[in-house]
Protein backbone atom coordinates (compact mmCIF):
# COMPACT_ATOMS: atom_id res chain seq x y z
CA UNK A 1 0.00 0.00 0.00
CA UNK A 2 1.37 3.52 -1.07
CA UNK A 3 1.80 6.29 1.56
CA UNK A 4 -1.21 8.33 -0.26
CA UNK A 5 -3.80 5.68 -0.09
CA UNK A 6 -2.99 4.59 3.35
CA UNK A 7 -3.45 8.58 4.22
CA UNK A 8 -6.49 8.42 2.48
CA UNK A 9 -7.93 5.53 4.31
CA UNK A 10 -6.73 6.57 7.61
CA UNK A 11 -8.49 9.90 7.00
CA UNK A 12 -11.74 7.76 6.09
CA UNK A 13 -11.39 5.78 9.60
CA UNK A 14 -13.00 6.31 12.68
CA UNK A 15 -10.48 6.78 14.48
CA UNK A 16 -9.13 9.58 12.56
CA UNK A 17 -12.82 11.08 13.31
CA UNK A 18 -12.55 10.24 16.45
CA UNK A 19 -9.31 12.35 16.65
CA UNK A 20 -11.08 15.16 15.45
CA UNK A 21 -13.92 15.24 18.22
CA UNK A 22 -10.62 15.16 20.74
CA UNK A 23 -8.82 18.31 19.27
CA UNK A 24 -12.32 20.37 19.06
CA UNK A 25 -13.65 19.56 22.36
CA UNK A 26 -10.10 20.15 24.06
CA UNK A 27 -10.45 23.24 21.65
CA UNK A 28 -13.70 24.00 23.07
CA UNK A 29 -12.69 23.65 26.75
CA UNK A 30 -9.94 25.90 26.50
CA UNK A 31 -12.22 28.14 25.16
CA UNK A 32 -14.64 27.99 27.83
CA UNK A 33 -12.44 27.52 31.02
CA UNK A 34 -10.75 30.49 30.27
CA UNK A 35 -7.38 28.28 29.19
CA UNK A 36 -7.53 26.41 32.45
CA UNK A 37 -7.97 23.06 30.60
CA UNK A 38 -4.75 23.42 28.79
CA UNK A 39 -2.67 24.30 31.19
CA UNK A 40 0.64 21.69 32.05
CA UNK A 41 -0.64 21.23 35.55
CA UNK A 42 -4.23 20.11 34.76
CA UNK A 43 -2.81 18.28 31.38
CA UNK A 44 -0.41 16.58 33.94
CA UNK A 45 -3.08 16.09 36.56
CA UNK A 46 -5.48 14.37 34.00
CA UNK A 47 -3.38 11.85 32.63
CA UNK A 48 -2.27 10.96 35.70
CA UNK A 49 -5.59 10.76 36.94
CA UNK A 50 -7.33 8.89 34.08
CA UNK A 51 -4.06 6.63 33.70
CA UNK A 52 -5.43 3.82 35.99
CA UNK A 53 -8.92 3.39 34.07
CA UNK A 54 -7.10 3.44 30.83
CA UNK A 55 -4.81 0.37 31.91
CA UNK A 56 -7.74 -1.50 32.87
CA UNK A 57 -9.32 -0.28 29.24
CA UNK A 58 -6.98 -1.86 27.50
CA UNK A 59 -7.69 -5.09 28.91
CA UNK A 60 -11.51 -5.06 28.27
CA UNK A 61 -10.48 -4.15 24.62
CA UNK A 62 -9.11 -7.43 24.52
CA UNK A 63 -12.51 -9.26 26.04
CA UNK A 64 -14.75 -7.01 23.24
CA UNK A 65 -12.87 -7.56 20.28
CA UNK A 66 -12.78 -11.69 21.06
CA UNK A 67 -17.09 -11.67 21.30
CA UNK A 68 -17.42 -10.99 24.98
CA UNK A 69 -18.06 -8.50 27.33
CA UNK A 70 -16.73 -8.24 30.93
CA UNK A 71 -18.37 -6.31 33.57
CA UNK A 72 -16.55 -8.08 36.74
CA UNK A 73 -13.01 -6.33 35.94
CA UNK A 74 -13.28 -3.26 38.66
CA UNK A 75 -13.89 -6.15 41.12
CA UNK A 76 -10.97 -8.49 39.96
CA UNK A 77 -9.02 -5.23 40.19
CA UNK A 78 -9.92 -4.69 43.49
CA UNK A 79 -9.12 -7.90 44.71
CA UNK A 80 -5.50 -7.67 43.13
CA UNK A 81 -5.19 -4.72 44.97
CA UNK A 82 -6.20 -5.42 48.17
CA UNK A 83 -3.98 -8.55 47.83
CA UNK A 84 -0.50 -6.32 47.13
CA UNK A 85 -1.47 -4.06 49.60
CA UNK A 86 -1.63 -6.70 52.08
CA UNK A 87 1.85 -8.11 50.77
CA UNK A 88 3.17 -4.86 51.06
CA UNK A 89 2.29 -3.92 54.64
CA UNK A 90 3.61 -7.40 55.80
CA UNK A 91 6.34 -8.14 53.58
CA UNK A 92 7.90 -4.92 52.41
CA UNK A 93 8.62 -5.66 48.42
CA UNK A 94 9.15 -3.17 45.79
CA UNK A 95 7.25 -1.92 43.12
CA UNK A 96 8.15 -4.86 40.57
CA UNK A 97 6.76 -7.71 43.30
CA UNK A 98 3.63 -5.37 43.90
CA UNK A 99 3.24 -5.27 40.14
CA UNK A 100 4.00 -9.12 39.15
CA UNK A 101 1.38 -9.89 42.42
CA UNK A 102 -1.66 -7.87 41.15
CA UNK A 103 -0.83 -8.68 37.32
CA UNK A 104 -0.96 -13.06 38.38
CA UNK A 105 -4.04 -12.52 40.69
CA UNK A 106 -5.45 -10.34 38.18
CA UNK A 107 -4.98 -13.11 35.82
CA UNK A 108 -5.75 -16.39 37.48
CA UNK A 109 -9.56 -14.77 38.03
CA UNK A 110 -9.50 -13.70 34.65
CA UNK A 111 -9.09 -17.75 33.94
CA UNK A 112 -12.01 -18.74 35.93
CA UNK A 113 -13.87 -16.23 33.61
CA UNK A 114 -12.47 -17.65 30.70
CA UNK A 115 -13.45 -21.10 31.44
CA UNK A 116 -17.03 -20.44 33.27
CA UNK A 117 -17.54 -18.50 29.65
CA UNK A 118 -16.04 -21.57 27.15
CA UNK A 119 -18.14 -23.95 29.05
CA UNK A 120 -21.16 -22.57 29.83
CA UNK A 121 -22.12 -21.26 26.62
CA UNK A 122 -24.17 -18.55 28.29
CA UNK A 123 -23.63 -14.61 27.25
CA UNK A 124 -20.49 -13.18 29.07
CA UNK A 125 -22.49 -10.39 30.36
CA UNK A 126 -24.25 -12.63 32.43
CA UNK A 127 -21.47 -15.01 33.95
CA UNK A 128 -19.40 -11.70 34.27
CA UNK A 129 -21.94 -10.08 36.59
CA UNK A 130 -21.79 -12.95 38.33
CA UNK A 131 -18.67 -13.40 39.26
CA UNK A 132 -18.66 -9.57 39.89
CA UNK A 133 -21.44 -9.87 42.59
CA UNK A 134 -19.74 -12.78 44.17
CA UNK A 135 -16.22 -11.54 44.40
CA UNK A 136 -17.32 -8.34 46.14
CA UNK A 137 -19.99 -10.54 48.31
CA UNK A 138 -17.00 -13.11 49.42
CA UNK A 139 -14.28 -10.38 49.87
CA UNK A 140 -16.30 -7.93 52.03
CA UNK A 141 -17.00 -10.41 54.05
CA UNK A 142 -13.41 -11.57 54.55
CA UNK A 143 -12.08 -8.33 55.12
CA UNK A 144 -15.19 -6.53 56.81
CA UNK A 145 -14.97 -3.49 54.58
CA UNK A 146 -11.62 -2.90 56.11
CA UNK A 147 -9.54 0.11 54.47
CA UNK A 148 -5.53 -0.84 54.25
CA UNK A 149 -2.94 2.11 54.51
CA UNK A 150 0.29 3.10 55.87
CA UNK A 151 2.84 1.67 53.27
CA UNK A 152 6.21 1.25 53.10
CA UNK A 153 8.51 4.30 52.20
CA UNK A 154 9.01 3.21 48.56
CA UNK A 155 5.57 3.52 48.11
CA UNK A 156 3.66 6.28 50.09
CA UNK A 157 6.53 8.43 49.55
CA UNK A 158 4.95 10.24 45.83
CA UNK A 159 6.06 13.35 44.13
CA UNK A 160 4.13 14.89 40.52
CA UNK A 161 7.29 13.16 38.82
CA UNK A 162 6.78 10.25 40.75
CA UNK A 163 3.46 10.00 40.28
CA UNK A 164 3.64 10.43 36.49
CA UNK A 165 5.82 8.49 35.65
CA UNK A 166 3.97 5.48 37.43
CA UNK A 167 0.66 6.09 36.18
CA UNK A 168 1.72 7.37 33.11
CA UNK A 169 4.68 5.48 32.15
CA UNK A 170 2.35 2.11 32.85
CA UNK A 171 -0.27 2.90 30.86
CA UNK A 172 1.77 3.63 27.77
CA UNK A 173 3.31 0.76 28.08
CA UNK A 174 -0.07 -1.81 28.28
CA UNK A 175 -0.83 0.20 25.08
CA UNK A 176 2.65 -0.49 23.50
CA UNK A 177 2.55 -4.19 25.07
CA UNK A 178 -1.22 -4.77 23.67
CA UNK A 179 -0.34 -3.07 20.03
CA UNK A 180 2.04 -5.33 19.91
CA UNK A 181 0.25 -8.54 20.65
CA UNK A 182 -3.28 -7.63 18.50
CA UNK A 183 -1.01 -6.64 15.47
CA UNK A 184 2.22 -8.77 15.27
CA UNK A 185 1.44 -11.66 16.94
CA UNK A 186 -0.22 -14.82 16.11
CA UNK A 187 -2.53 -14.63 19.27
CA UNK A 188 -3.31 -11.28 17.90
CA UNK A 189 -4.77 -12.56 14.94
CA UNK A 190 -6.52 -15.48 16.81
CA UNK A 191 -8.71 -12.97 19.06
CA UNK A 192 -9.86 -10.89 15.60
CA UNK A 193 -10.68 -14.85 14.41
CA UNK A 194 -12.93 -15.39 17.66
CA UNK A 195 -14.84 -12.53 18.01
CA UNK A 196 -15.77 -12.33 14.39
CA UNK A 197 -16.96 -15.98 14.15
CA UNK A 198 -16.19 -18.60 17.28
CA UNK A 199 -17.23 -21.42 15.21
CA UNK A 200 -15.23 -20.66 11.84
CA UNK A 201 -12.25 -20.05 13.91
CA UNK A 202 -12.53 -23.10 15.64
CA UNK A 203 -12.93 -25.50 12.47
CA UNK A 204 -9.76 -23.73 10.91
CA UNK A 205 -8.23 -25.30 14.01
CA UNK A 206 -8.02 -22.24 16.41
CA UNK A 207 -8.73 -23.36 20.34
CA UNK A 208 -11.16 -21.38 21.56
CA UNK A 209 -10.43 -22.03 25.07
CA UNK A 210 -7.01 -21.01 24.50
CA UNK A 211 -8.11 -17.50 23.42
CA UNK A 212 -10.62 -17.06 26.02
CA UNK A 213 -7.85 -17.55 28.95
CA UNK A 214 -5.77 -15.61 26.92
CA UNK A 215 -7.98 -12.41 26.47
CA UNK A 216 -9.36 -12.75 30.07
CA UNK A 217 -6.20 -13.33 31.53
CA UNK A 218 -4.59 -10.20 30.00
CA UNK A 219 -8.12 -8.45 31.14
CA UNK A 220 -7.64 -9.87 34.94
CA UNK A 221 -3.59 -8.55 34.59
CA UNK A 222 -4.31 -5.06 33.62
CA UNK A 223 -7.54 -4.86 35.85
CA UNK A 224 -5.02 -5.85 38.86
CA UNK A 225 -2.83 -3.37 37.56
CA UNK A 226 -4.72 -0.61 36.92
CA UNK A 227 -5.92 -1.12 40.73
CA UNK A 228 -2.58 -0.91 42.04
CA UNK A 229 -2.22 2.18 40.27
CA UNK A 230 -5.06 3.67 41.60
CA UNK A 231 -3.83 2.54 45.46
CA UNK A 232 -0.51 4.35 44.37
CA UNK A 233 -2.32 7.73 43.82
CA UNK A 234 -4.75 6.88 46.92
CA UNK A 235 -2.58 5.58 49.04
CA UNK A 236 -5.28 3.48 50.62
CA UNK A 237 -6.72 -0.08 49.43
CA UNK A 238 -10.23 -0.75 49.74
CA UNK A 239 -12.48 -3.59 48.31
CA UNK A 240 -14.84 -0.87 46.90
CA UNK A 241 -11.88 1.35 45.58
CA UNK A 242 -13.16 0.82 41.72
CA UNK A 243 -16.74 0.50 42.45
CA UNK A 244 -19.46 2.02 40.32
CA UNK A 245 -16.51 2.93 37.86
CA UNK A 246 -17.55 0.32 35.35
CA UNK A 247 -19.20 2.43 32.78
CA UNK A 248 -16.35 5.14 32.52
CA UNK A 249 -13.66 2.08 31.22
CA UNK A 250 -16.69 0.54 28.90
CA UNK A 251 -16.81 4.25 27.82
CA UNK A 252 -13.47 4.08 26.65
CA UNK A 253 -13.58 1.17 25.12
CA UNK A 254 -16.90 1.89 22.99
CA UNK A 255 -16.20 5.42 22.07
CA UNK A 256 -12.77 3.87 20.88
CA UNK A 257 -15.01 2.10 18.08
CA UNK A 258 -14.67 -1.16 19.17
CA UNK A 259 -17.56 -3.34 17.57
CA UNK A 260 -19.74 -5.13 20.78
CA UNK A 261 -20.18 -8.46 18.37
CA UNK A 262 -16.81 -8.97 18.38
CA UNK A 263 -13.92 -9.15 15.52
CA UNK A 264 -12.83 -5.70 15.55
CA UNK A 265 -11.45 -3.07 17.45
CA UNK A 266 -8.12 -0.96 17.99
CA UNK A 267 -5.47 0.05 20.69
CA UNK A 268 -5.08 3.55 18.73
CA UNK A 269 -8.99 3.95 19.13
CA UNK A 270 -9.03 3.01 22.82
CA UNK A 271 -6.06 5.14 23.12
CA UNK A 272 -8.19 8.16 21.87
CA UNK A 273 -11.39 7.10 23.79
CA UNK A 274 -9.71 7.43 27.36
CA UNK A 275 -8.25 10.89 26.12
CA UNK A 276 -11.94 11.86 24.82
CA UNK A 277 -13.60 10.59 28.31
CA UNK A 278 -10.78 12.01 30.58
CA UNK A 279 -11.26 15.39 28.83
CA UNK A 280 -15.14 15.42 29.16
CA UNK A 281 -14.94 14.59 32.86
CA UNK A 282 -11.93 16.93 33.68
CA UNK A 283 -13.83 19.87 31.53
CA UNK A 284 -17.25 19.01 33.44
CA UNK A 285 -15.51 19.52 36.75
CA UNK A 286 -13.39 22.59 35.34
CA UNK A 287 -16.72 23.88 34.34
CA UNK A 288 -18.53 23.19 37.89
CA UNK A 289 -21.02 20.80 36.33
CA UNK A 290 -22.89 18.08 38.63
CA UNK A 291 -21.68 14.37 38.85
CA UNK A 292 -25.30 13.42 37.80
CA UNK A 293 -25.10 15.63 34.60
CA UNK A 294 -21.55 14.16 34.32
CA UNK A 295 -22.59 10.48 34.07
CA UNK A 296 -25.94 11.97 31.58
CA UNK A 297 -23.32 13.20 29.22
CA UNK A 298 -21.10 10.13 29.48
CA UNK A 299 -24.52 8.03 28.65
CA UNK A 300 -25.09 10.26 25.82
CA UNK A 301 -21.97 10.44 24.27
CA UNK A 302 -21.65 6.43 24.47
CA UNK A 303 -25.12 6.45 22.51
CA UNK A 304 -24.01 8.59 19.95
CA UNK A 305 -21.07 6.55 19.55
CA UNK A 306 -23.28 3.08 19.66
CA UNK A 307 -25.46 5.14 16.61
CA UNK A 308 -22.26 6.11 15.20
CA UNK A 309 -20.91 2.69 14.81
CA UNK A 310 -24.03 1.08 13.43
CA UNK A 311 -24.35 3.54 11.08
CA UNK A 312 -21.07 2.88 9.72
CA UNK A 313 -21.39 -0.77 9.74
CA UNK A 314 -25.39 -0.54 7.53
CA UNK A 315 -23.55 1.60 5.33
CA UNK A 316 -20.20 -0.88 4.46
CA UNK A 317 -23.20 -3.86 4.36
CA UNK A 318 -24.73 -1.96 1.53
CA UNK A 319 -21.41 -0.83 -0.36
CA UNK A 320 -20.38 -4.75 -0.32
CA UNK A 321 -24.28 -5.51 -1.46
CA UNK A 322 -23.71 -3.28 -4.51
CA UNK A 323 -20.19 -4.64 -5.46
CA UNK A 324 -21.55 -7.84 -5.60
CA UNK A 325 -24.48 -7.01 -7.38
CA UNK A 326 -22.21 -5.20 -9.85
CA UNK A 327 -20.26 -8.42 -10.50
Amino acid sequence: MTNKSAKSKYIKSYEFMLLCVVVILAAVLAAITGGKSIKPNNIVDLLTSYSAYGVIAVGCLFVIISGGIDISFMAVGAVAQYLAALFMLNMGGNFIAVYLISAIVGALLGFINAVLVNRLRVPTLIITIATMNIIYGLMMRLTSGVRLHGFPAWFAQKTKVSLFAVSVGTLLAVLAAAWYILKKTKMGRKVYAVGGNAEAARRCGVSVLQVHLFVYGFAGATAGIGALIKCYLSQQASIEALYGNEMDVLAMVVLGGVALSGGKGSVSGTFLGILLVALLSNGMILVGVSSYWEDLVIGAVILISFCVTGWRVLASKREERKGGAAE
